[in-house]
């Protein structure tokens, strides 16, 4: 999909749903707010009934509010059985295969622990599993961009450094970039000046299409020494979102924003009315 601007949504269905579980009245309540996308939320497995994945291929469709996906929180591409391995892996194709069936483009999902082990050791792991899992949707003629999460805790592989060395190996690869894990998981990087450094950097390593689609993630956060530890709301945090819209908006990012604050849509369109007010 081309995208002329930065589109904000929610990750999951807004609170304001009247029915909080359905993904499709979801889409609709999106729409409503006057937000532009919709993250689908399977963290917890994927699970979902034909209908509903071509229910919702067909309101996001009529609608213009495009979805992306998060797969589920037990990946584990650097587990220590290959059995948990070899599951990681299904579970990401079977994200894949749903976020394919419900027309979203891009799917993010935290990649690997470091289990103790070197990020070196790790790296080469993730990626042998990318490329097998490239090879695999490509055969069954699965187009979907791949994205690796900015990760928020120090003990989890997705760092900058790594998602970028990915994105130049792997084809369908790109970066999710929750630029408040970024601020948690290294304590920088919360002023203008260091965000233009991160979309610099992001352009001359991969090329201006990283800045023209770009899966953003972004809420309020709260960290210590290790990393993340929770989402808050962005006026109870101390990440600076407005330096990073102001240089989101000089260097003309185009993409999805998700807002993972847990008011969702409340912090969602307070973004989405800044960055048009630039």
């Amino acid at each position: 999909m081309q995208m002329d601007r930065l589109l904000f949504g929610t990750a999951g269905v807004p609170n304001s749903t009247p029915k909080k579980n359905n993904p499709i009245e979801g889409v609709k309540q999106v729409h409503n707010l006057g937000l532009d996308c919709m993250q689908l939320e399977f963290a917890h497995g994927v699970r979902m009934k034909e209908e509903v994945s071509s229910g919702l291929r067909k309101v996001s469709y009529e609608l213009n509010v495009p979805l992306t996906s998060h797969g589920p929180y037990y990946i584990n591409l650097n587990a220590r059985e290959q059995d948990k391995i070899d599951s990681s892996v299904e579970r990401i194709i079977q994200t894949a295969k749903i976020s394919d069936l419900c027309g979203a483009e891009s799917m993010t999902f935290h990649a690997a622990f470091y289990m103790k082990d070197s990020p070196y050791d790790v790296f080469d792991l993730v990626e042998k599993s990318l490329n097998v899992i490239e090879e695999r949707l490509g055969r069954l003629d699965i187009e979907i961009e791949l994205r690796p999460e900015l990760t928020g805790k120090t003990s989890q592989f997705g760092s900058l450094d790594e998602l970028i060395s990915l994105t130049k190996s792997i084809n369908s690869c790109s970066p999710c970039m929750d630029f408040s894990h970024l601020y948690a998981r290294t304590g920088e990087f919360n002023t203008e000046e260091e965000f233009d450094l991160v979309l610099s950097r992001l352009k001359e390593e991969i090329g201006e299409k990283s800045l023209n689609n770009m899966h953003i993630h972004i809420s309020g956060i709260s960290s210590n020494s290790k990393g993340d530890l929770k989402h808050l709301n962005l006026d109870e945090s101390e990440f600076n979102w407005k330096a990073l819209f102001r240089s989101l908006k000089k260097f003309d990012c185009k993409g999805y924003v998700i807002c993972n604050s847990p008011n969702l849509e409340e912090d969602a369109l307070k973004i989405k009315e800044y960055y048009m007010s630039l």
